[in-house]
């Protein structure tokens, strides 16, 4: 006596695999777009702590200047600052003070 065994038709099998893949795009998607978030954040964050590492030594540089009486170097220093500062600062001045809406 032999065991009969059920086998899916090939189109069943087909449209299991396709509904399959249908089902877990969504997935997918999710969690490229959460490994994009992290990527972004960790970039992010990282930018922020070698921009303020950098300003941290361009002063300490401009604190030796200035105890060593060399004035003319430090300001040109504390003037680029100032102006990397700015333009850092710009794009989110310019969010804050625009309207946000479109005009009618």
């Amino acid at each position: 006596m032999e065991t009969a065994t059920f086998q899916a038709p090939r189109a069943l099998r087909g449209d299991v695999r396709r509904g399959l893949l249908v089902g877990l795009t969504p997935l997918v998607r999710l969690v490229i777009i959460a490994v994009t978030v992290l990527v972004l954040g960790a970039g992010l964050l990282l930018a922020v702590v070698m921009f303020g590492a950098g300003c941290a030594r361009a002063l300490r540089q401009v604190g030796s200047w200035q105890r060593a009486g060399d004035a003319s170097p430090a300001a040109v220093a504390l003037w680029s600052l100032g102006a990397t500062a700015l333009l850092v600062l710009l794009p989110v001045l310019l969010a804050l003070l625009l309207p946000q809406h479109p005009a009618p």
